[in-house]
């Protein structure tokens, strides 16, 4: 009679594993780097590795514990656990979440409070309450490139390493510079009230094991052996958490790819996975075929991304699939986006299960219309972007930000700040953040940008005295001087500040990190002159940099087509190094 455990491996193998997939699933180590390429199953075989792994567990005590960084991934492990018959395994003492919810559960909720000396156990901070602005220990100066100076809450405070050491950053709301202080440090006085944000979650958890070794020895012997999925966007105090609990026994399998590490912004670095797998003396194995990109794709993006074992899963079947570049004479991409359509249709591939993958915001705003407004300065600029979002993406949420924002910066030392830090259900600060929705809502009041930039700039300036007075603000300050024309000139200023492409076809339009691990038919990808320059240098130099990465993960998201809109003049210079590559001219 079959075992239970004889039937979960039949299990695994009836779904047809490469050699690959199994070695990783069914491998004698406790712990490796799995350096997995796009569309290669990463998450299917961390999942399958998670339970061979809890199914053979061979200790008295304790759990195996499997991270991600997404609530999508998470739940595509507990569906395949439950799938195969092993429920029991998501419970304890096992751990099946992402890896905040890890830090939050076992190791600030119940020590947390130790760090401040608080008898209160610290939570997430949702958002500021009545007085936070008022705390004088809870803010810091900095100065910003303009020679300003800003007060920075603890809240926009991000605590990083340099040089091994810890330092903090205001946030990009902020600024982003470094912030220098002593005592009283407004991180930890926040933390002593109970708080913390999503920033500094990880590293109170560093500090507290580094300050008590104790709790992680506790935490080691609590889970032997941790896999993390996805384990190149770890950002630099979960490797320091996760470098504490290997240095105390944990046997941890890191499963990712270098090549995809695109959340720099967010602390994530490239390098982390090779490192640790030199500092902890781990092997390394391969999963490199994509059950994704057709063979052609896989050849041509293998010289992007550098990893030249990454292959396809077969040919592709029709001659129009494939990869393929294009020269656009035009800043708005409209002839690339043109001959994308027209090589769809000759494809046999829909509109939409198409997708137009641009390197940032500015190449999204360029296909959908002429961006004037993108000239402007200042706080100018960033209304326009926000009528932009409203007009353009429907985005209201990105819009009230960006509006409340620059009200606060414009009103300067009013009382605005105390009313919008109001308890939510407080009279002043519902009346505030009303008064700012009716003018995000209202095109009467945020102007829409299809008005010429003369007409908008003199609108603008008349809605938002209006607002200031609505507001209980008053009169603010050279609002003239603050909302100008600065950087259009004076036929611009005659011209809609944003004329929309009509009619755009119906293909979905997102940035890079939108995509990020997404499967799609067909894909347009477009970035700057500049961008497509540093790509390809940083290929020649043989350097992993951000924008390679960028351009590796964009390309990859293709199933059967893809096209790369290279400006006229990268695709003059360097159009033979992309042939060469594998890509033909459309």
């Amino acid at each position: 009679m079959m075992t239970r455990l004889e039937n979960l491996r039949r299990q695994i193998l009836a779904q047809d594993p490469t050699e690959e997939q199994k070695a990783a699933i069914f491998a004698d180590e406790l712990e490796f780097l799995l350096r997995a390429a796009p569309g290669s199953g990463k998450t299917w075989t961390s999942s399958r590795r998670f339970l061979w792994r809890g199914a053979n567990w061979p200790y008295a005590a304790g759990g195996l514990a499997l991270l991600s960084f997404t609530n999508a991934a998470i739940r595509e492990f507990r569906d395949a656990t439950v799938e195969v018959g092993w429920r029991e395994l998501l419970s304890d003492p096992n751990y099946v979440g992402t890896f905040d919810a890890f830090v939050e559960r076992f190791i600030l909720s119940p020590f947390g409070h130790l760090i401040a000396g608080s008898s209160r156990r610290p939570r997430l901070f949702i958002a500021p309450r009545p007085g936070d602005w008022r705390n004088k220990s809870l803010l810091v100066w900095t100065k910003l490139a303009t020679g300003r100076s800003l007060q920075v809450p603890a809240w926009e405070i991000i605590p990083y390493l340099e040089d091994n050491k810890n330092a903090f950053r205001a946030s990009r709301s902020f600024g982003g510079g470094r912030l220098d202080f002593s005592e009283p440090n407004p991180v930890r006085e926040l933390l002593a009230l109970g708080y913390y944000t999503h920033s500094q979650r990880a590293y109170w958890a560093c500090r507290l094991l580094l300050d008590r070794p104790h709790i992680a020895q506790r935490i080691a012997r609590r889970f032997p052996e941790i896999l993390v999925d996805e384990a190149q966007d770890t950002n630099e105090w979960l490797l320091v958490l996760l470098n504490f609990l290997h240095e105390r026994g944990t046997k941890i399998t890191l499963v990712g790819d270098p090549d995809q590490c695109i959340f720099e912004f967010s602390m994530a670095d490239a390098t982390s996975l090779p490192a640790l797998e030199r500092k902890w003396g781990i092997p390394e194995r391969p999963l490199s075929r994509s059950f994704r990109c057709n063979n052609q794709i896989a050849g041509a993006v293998r010289n992007i991304g550098g990893n030249l074992a990454f292959c396809g899963c077969g040919d592709s079947s029709n001659d129009q699939h494939g990869p393929a570049i294009i020269r656009e004479p035009q800043e708005g991409f409209t002839h690339a986006v043109k001959v994308f359509q027209l090589t769809l249709g000759r494809a046999g591939i829909s509109e939409a299960a198409s997708a137009i993958v641009c390197r940032g915001h500015e190449q999204l705003e360029s296909i959908r219309g002429d961006a004037h407004y993108a000239n402007l300065q200042g706080t100018t600029k960033e209304l326009a972007q926000a009528a932009f979002f409203r007009d353009c993406h429907k985005d209201y949420k990105r819009a009230f930000q960006i509006v409340e924002r620059a009200a606060r910066s414009m009103a300067g030392e009013s009382d605005l700040s105390d009313k919008l830090e109001g308890l939510a259900q407080s009279p002043e600060a519902t009346a505030v953040r009303m008064a700012f929705w009716r003018f995000v809502k209202d095109p009467a009041r945020l102007p829409p940008l299809s008005l010429t930039g003369n007409e908008w700039i003199a609108r603008l300036r008349e809605s938002l005295a209006q607002l200031f007075v609505e507001l209980g603000v008053g009169t603010v300050a050279n609002l003239n001087q603050k909302i100008k024309k600065t950087g259009l000139g004076d036929s611009q200023m005659r011209l809609p500040l944003f004329k929309a492409q009509v009619p755009f076809p119906p293909i979905r339009q997102a940035t890079i990190h939108q995509v990020k691990g997404e499967s799609i038919d067909a894909v347009l990808v477009l970035g700057s002159g500049k961008f497509w320059n540093s790509v390809v240098a940083s290929i020649g130099r043989g350097e992993n940099t951000e924008d390679r990465r960028l351009a590796y993960v964009a390309m990859t998201r293709a199933r059967h087509l893809l096209a790369v809109g290279l400006p006229a003049s990268h695709f003059d210079k360097h159009a033979e190094k992309w042939t060469r590559w594998g890509f033909r001219v459309l």
